[in-house]
């Protein structure tokens, strides 16, 4: 869980570092194809690989589009006008996202819990989109919140619609099989911004930052992922992971100069309140299952 942890929380930072020097739409390009390759890799190690049935190809079309051109390129468009901290915070709060568009569904039933860590989480957000921004890259603003907010709702729709596949296939499978296929529908549009981004003046640093966002992001990260949910439960991978934001902060303050406000303080504390609020009673209820066997 550390591990995935400073992964994805070294990920908001490195992305930041790479855009001082590629434009978004050019990163996005060399991170999902430095993605595609960790994917492949990923892919021909993964031995029990099921047939896909004719007729979930179009669905699996459909969620690879929403996990990765709105998702993954989105979140660098997003992150050239947001600070690490704001980013971080709004992919934290993805689990309630998703509960949300699962009781809109009609897949689930809110109940008083779920009711309040929905507020929690949102007013949270609230606070910090609408506090000022520190200014790294000297873009940041308000759309940039808004731009990573889409791409974190393109996820948090992507983990809901993916069910069915996830069951039939396994997470591993269903999620690999769209992430590539996302990445080979985002490579085309995103060939010409790469053609035309200017690589003389490109250092070390931005290289970092794209093969960083590509091979560690991507395929790392999501390996760390389903090793983590082969092992315990996703409540308790949802709270022990809701550090991540803070762990980004601390970092995007040490290496970027990030300023914190007091708008992302009390925002932050009401986002992984409402996390913590959204899992904990199906951890405790789990807990006590396993102790009464």
């Amino acid at each position: 869980m550390a591990t995935h942890v400073f992964i994805a929380s070294g990920g908001f930072i490195m992305t930041k570092l790479a855009l001082s020097e590629f434009t978004p739409m050019a990163l996005g390009f060399w991170r999902l194809l430095f993605g595609l390759i960790a994917l492949v890799a990923f892919m021909l190690t993964f031995k029990s690989w099921q047939p896909v049935d004719r007729g979930d190809w179009w669905k699996i079309g459909g969620l690879a589009l929403l996990a990765v051109p709105i998702n993954q390129v989105g979140y660098i468009y997003g992150m050239q006008f947001t600070v690490p901290s704001h980013a971080a915070l709004l992919y934290g709060c993805t689990v309630v996202f998703t509960v949300l568009l699962s009781v809109m569904l009609g897949r689930e039933h809110l109940r008083k819990s779920r009711i309040a860590a929905i507020i929690m989480a949102v007013s949270g957000v609230t606070i910090v989109i609408s506090g000022q921004h520190t200014q790294i890259l000297g873009t940041e603003n308000f759309a940039g919140d808004l731009i990573v907010l889409a791409a974190v709702m393109g996820w948090a729709s992507y983990t809901v619609l993916a069910k069915p596949l996830v069951h039939r296939y396994g997470a591993t499978q269903a999620t690999t099989m769209c992430l590539i296929l996302g990445s080979l529908m985002g490579l085309p549009f995103l060939g010409v911004p790469a053609a035309m981004q200017d690589y003389s003046r490109l250092t070390w640093i931005g290289w970092s930052g794209a093969l960083y966002a590509g091979i560690l992001l991507t395929g790392v990260a999501y390996a760390v992922w389903f090793t983590l949910l082969k092992r315990i439960d996703p409540s308790q991978v949802a709270i022990a992971t809701s550090p991540q934001p803070v762990v980004t902060t601390a970092l995007s303050t040490v290496i970027l100069g990030e300023v914190i406000r007091g708008s992302l303080i009390i925002g932050g504390i009401l986002v992984i309140g409402g996390v913590f609020v959204m899992n904990a009673p199906e951890l405790f209820r789990r807990i006590i299952a396993r102790e009464a066997k």
